[in-house]
């Protein structure tokens, strides 16, 4: 009887590591893709993007709870490192998340502008990230983070990082682009209409296939000489169910007369990607 414990349990022990193994396999043999999920976190903005074992989380929502759920879901178990983090800005529906991400999580790099705010959730994040080991960068066009596969981070805005405290956060809101081979996405964070221009003229080129809406769909972003500039097929809008009537029914109708399909969060869930150089495949939860 004591014999067949023991061969049951090799067997078992066999059977799990021949499915880790396998797991390991999958995961690596998906490595060159490029994945950027917008995930569901209610109203707030939450972007993961990874390539290879290399994540970076664009913005972190206004749940520590959610956000690890999440990032749970996509990241493998055994990688308990995230290689960076973008601080888009200072809003509570931005930045609640990453105190519970630093805890979590190694993190080897923070970009961040010089934005502040009084509130106690950006005090305590700021204390958490005095504490941590992370290479601190200043969000500033042209900052870049590579990824091993050739997938490239890039920061279109603001043109410099002020150090201010301000009532008007949105305003130098972290813009960043993503691109690998043909694929491409711009992500706007809050940045308000009267700063898109100041995006234009500062980037040569801020096209992209996907473009994230600024401030969930908020009336007083994403003009129409911006969506002429970036020119997207596709628009993603992070919003949840007490969305402060985001998205307006003037950014809709932008869009919709520039032709752009539009997807949102609260309506399909965690929005996919999934690119090779030359394409991407699309996916949500419902």
């Amino acid at each position: 009887m004591k014999n067949k414990k023991v061969i049951y349990f090799f067997v078992g022990l066999g059977l799990t590591l021949s499915l880790l193994l396998a797991s390991i396999i999958f995961y690596l043999q998906k490595s060159n893709e490029l994945k950027v999920v917008f995930l569901n976190v209610g109203q707030g903005d939450a972007i993961l993007i990874s390539q290879g074992s290399s994540q970076v989380l664009v913005d972190s929502g206004k749940s520590g709870k959610i956000v690890l759920e999440k990032l749970g879901k996509y990241i493998p178990f055994w990688d308990r490192q995230i290689e960076g983090i973008v601080i888009t800005h200072p809003d509570y529906d931005h930045i609640a998340g990453f105190v519970d991400v630093l805890k979590n999580y190694e993190v080897k790099t923070i970009v961040r502008t010089g934005a502040k705010s009084n509130s106690k959730t950006f005090e305590a994040l700021s204390e958490k990230i005095s504490k941590e080991n992370a290479q601190n960068v200043e969000a500033r066009s042209g900052v870049k983070m590579k990824f091993s596969r050739g997938a490239q981070l890039e920061v279109k805005y603001p043109i410099f990082s002020k150090d201010i405290f301000s009532k008007n956060t949105n305003d130098e809101s972290v813009v960043v682009g993503v691109d690998f081979g043909e694929s491409s996405f711009l992500l706007t964070g809050d940045l308000p209409m009267e700063k898109e221009s100041e995006l234009i003229s500062a980037t040569k080129n801020i096209s992209a296939k996907v473009l994230k809406v600024a401030h969930h769909g908020s009336k007083y972003s994403t003009g129409d000489e911006f969506l002429k500039m970036v020119n997207p097929s596709e628009a993603i809008i992070s919003v949840g169910k007490n969305n402060y009537g985001h998205p307006t029914p003037e950014v809709v109708e932008r869009m919709e007369r520039h032709g752009i399909k539009i997807m949102r969060t609260d309506q399909v869930g965690d929005i996919a990607y999934r690119c090779n150089e030359k394409s991407c495949v699309f996916s949500s939860e419902r």
